[in-house]
């Protein structure tokens, strides 16, 4: 007995064998403890070998010894259904003992997601990081469907995919994508190619730039953006690929590419992927070039480039079976990337989430008073004052239920006067009927919010008294007197407080407005003013006139107008050369005022009608009841925002008057319809049918405006009389 015993290398006490005779070397096995383990089908690894436990196991044991001053290294090969297991201290060497402490903790699945470039990424490892650098693993399934537990790690999380094969819409085998978490306690992630882009652009814009990579492997050292600054970044990219998933059925409003319900299906969000070509990035990963067939003769280019602190999108598409329209863009995002950015854009989106909270509380009882705290006592915005702006939004919103009211873009960021411009979304549902607003995107700053002395970012506007403009539009006009007549315009104008409701107008405020343009641009318009002959905007300033029709709008607020006279309608291919100018604003004589300084970031030559009006004459207007327009939507372009009003002019002394009407119901920018009802009197005149000599030349008029995500615009008008 006492030979077996030693040349079982040690007395009975001990579990540790010899792999030889007489004084041969020992071994020993490694194993250790399970917790949370309540279901089957985990399997442990240690090279070459395995082990399963069983459901409930609270320990296991490889059953290979092993020499002493092996190295191990347990990991996870297979998951238990439904559940993620982890490993801690699972690598080591055997030192002339058992090995017992490595601990195996598992936790049902708390977040899933869908990996798919158009067709699913199956049979493909996850891996999914925290804040501090902790990893864990999961498998997708045929359908690109993964699931995991997060269980003790510390969101954001940043997770990546790496695809066995081929994808049918061009991708190599082993291309890896990345996603980020873009919820306070993260339940989905998808992965896609456009969630890849996400988390790229991000890294490429902060002002020290890092690889994905790189930040995937050290995240604390590279955080992930914050769940505010992940959807400014989200929305730069579904403004670039809007256009694509309108024409897969997709409903844009609310759509969230991270966390949103996603199946690789072949349809919606998924069939839009598939139109996407591969994404291709430059070598140092801050330029990313994308291919979208929005439609089958729709071909959209899209240049994505980032830089510290914004990033540039740049977008021409053409369409071949719309007269060859095209549309244009290049434009700047503000991206965070400093901690007073960061703290201010969700200062500002705590501000309108409070808002939106007022009005779902307040409901039908919702008054001015109950959104004035949202608004600093000083604000200002384009002529309209804090009062006149609460009523607006009490008037609009009393009853609605707000679903969401979100920053989509940062425009500007002012640290020396703690101010941030935004445009946002508001989706809200009234009557049944769910539509959109868009605030800020009609100021080269947005919309801007200001710190105030107890911390809070209020409400802030331009702190101007005057509204400007400057784009480029395709007007399509349907006259009494004649067929459809469509021209690409430009729309240079201003807006200033009236004096009275007497015409002609004169302005309280303004008596004179010039504006510049930088660079200076020559051109050369075939309709309107200065039709046949170089108009030049510069340095030296171009003079507005003064209209004397005065122009109610839908707050009440009557002002007058500084245009150039007529829009001047310019040749297609002249309005390349615009795309990037600031159009500066001086009134009465004094310098250029930054605040109303606007740039022209796109335009479009993509013209849409009304599809259901058949008769100019006055009495086909219906005024004083519901009047039904049609109309189909463009799509070579993003669409930021849908508005429908209808016109009517009266005769008043030695000049003339128009008031606004739009529509009570909402609007989305999926919307092809509305109903509004034009009035019977405006500034107290009855609206009659006019002689075309006398000035307004038509008695009433409905419009459809259709405005781009980055200035594109295109509207129809519809004459009656």
């Amino acid at each position: 007995m006492a030979l077996v015993l030693a040349g079982c290398g040690g007395s009975s006490g001990t579990s540790a064998s010899s792999s030889g005779g007489g004084g041969g070397s020992s071994s020993y096995t490694n194993g250790g403890t399970i917790s949370g383990l309540t279901e089957g089908g985990l399997t442990l690894a240690d090279a070459s070998q395995s082990v399963s436990p069983a459901a409930n196991a609270a320990s296991f044991t490889f059953p290979t010894s092993v020499a002493s001053g092996s190295g191990y290294s347990v990991t996870v090969s297979a998951q238990p259904s439904g559940f993620t297991c982890s490993v801690s201290g699972g690598s080591g060497t055997v030192s002339s003992a058992n090995v017992t402490n490595i601990q195996v903790s598992c936790a049902a699945n708390n977040l899933s997601g869908t990996a798919a470039t158009g067709s699913p990424i199956g049979a493909a490892t996850v891996t999914l990081v925290d804040s501090s650098g902790k990893q864990v693993s999961a498998q997708t399934q045929s359908n690109g469907q993964y699931s995991l537990s997060t269980a003790g790690l510390t969101p954001p999380f940043l997770v990546k995919v790496v695809t066995a094969g081929a994808s049918p819409n061009g991708y190599a085998p082993g291309t890896t994508f990345y996603g980020v978490s873009d919820q306070a306690s993260p339940t989905v992630i998808n992965i896609t190619p456009l969630t890849d882009l996400i988390v790229r652009d991000w890294y490429a814009a902060q002002s020290s730039p890092v690889s994905v990579a790189t930040a995937f492997s050290n995240p604390a050292a590279n955080p992930p953006p914050s769940v505010a600054e992940v959807q400014v970044i989200q929305q730069v990219v579904l403004d670039i690929v809007q256009p694509v998933l309108q024409q897969q059925g997709v409903n844009p409003l609310g759509l969230d590419l991270i966390s949103g319900a996603f199946s690789a299906n072949g349809q919606g969000l998924d069939a839009a992927l598939d139109q996407i070509k591969p994404i291709v990035y430059n070598g140092s990963g801050t330029s990313a070039a994308l291919t979208i067939d929005t439609t089958s003769t729709t071909t959209q280019t899209t240049t994505v480039t980032a830089s510290a602190g914004s990033t540039q999108v740049s977008t021409t598409t053409s369409n071949s079976a719309n007269g060859g329209a095209t549309s244009a863009i290049v434009t700047t995002a503000v991206i965070p990337s400093s901690a007073g950015e960061a703290a201010a854009l969700s200062a500002a989106q705590a501000t309108l989430t409070a808002v939106a909270n007022t009005i779902n509380t307040q409901g039908a009882a919702l008054t001015a008073a109950n959104l004035a705290p949202y608004f600093d006592s000083a604000y200002l915005n384009d002529g309209v004052n804090g009062a006149q702006q609460t009523q607006l939004f009490a008037t609009a919103l009393a009853g609605a239920t707000i679903q969401s009211f979100a920053v989509t873009r940062v425009q500007s960021y002012d640290s020396t006067n703690n101010l941030i411009g935004v445009t946002g979304t508001l989706v809200y549902t009234s009557g049944g009927v769910t539509g959109s607003q868009v605030i800020g995107n009609g100021n080269s700053a947005g919309l801007l919010f200001k710190q105030e002395s107890n911390g809070n970012w209020l409400i802030y506007g331009d702190q101007q008294q005057v509204k400007t403009w400057a784009q480029i539009w395709t007007y399509t006009q349907d006259t009494v007197s004649g067929a459809p007549q469509t021209n690409q315009e430009l729309y240079v104008a201003a807006q200033a407080p009236a004096a009275s409701k007497a015409a002609p107008c004169v302005s309280s405020y303004a008596t004179s407005v010039s504006v510049y343009a930088s660079p200076s641009v020559t051109v050369t318009p075939v309709t309107g003013t200065g039709a046949g002959s170089p108009v030049t905007l510069g340095s030296s300033g171009y003079p507005l006139q003064e209209e004397t029709t005065l122009f109610q709008g839908t707050s009440g607020a009557v002002t007058c107008q500084f245009d150039t006279g007529p829009p001047m309608g310019l040749a297609s291919t002249s309005l390349a050369g615009l795309v990037g100018t600031t159009v500066g604003y001086a009134v009465n004589g004094s310098a250029q005022v930054p605040a109303l300084a606007q740039t022209i970031h796109g335009y479009t030559t993509e013209a849409i009608n009304f599809t259901n009006l058949t008769s100019h004459a006055l009495a086909a207007a219906q005024l004083g009841q519901p009047l039904n327009v049609q109309w189909a939507l463009p799509v070579s372009f993003p669409i930021a925002d849908i508005k429908v009003f209808g016109n009517v002019w009266v005769v008043s002394g030695t000049g003339s008057a128009n008031c606004t009407v739009k529509p009570t119901a909402p609007i989305a920018v999926t919307s092809t319809s509305a109903t509004l009802t034009l009035p019977t009197t405006c500034l107290g005149s009855p609206v009659v049918s006019l002689p075309s000599n006398s000035g307004p030349g038509t008695a009433a008029s409905v419009t459809v405006q259709v405005d781009g995500v980055d200035g594109e615009k295109t509207m129809a008008a519809w004459n009656f009389d």
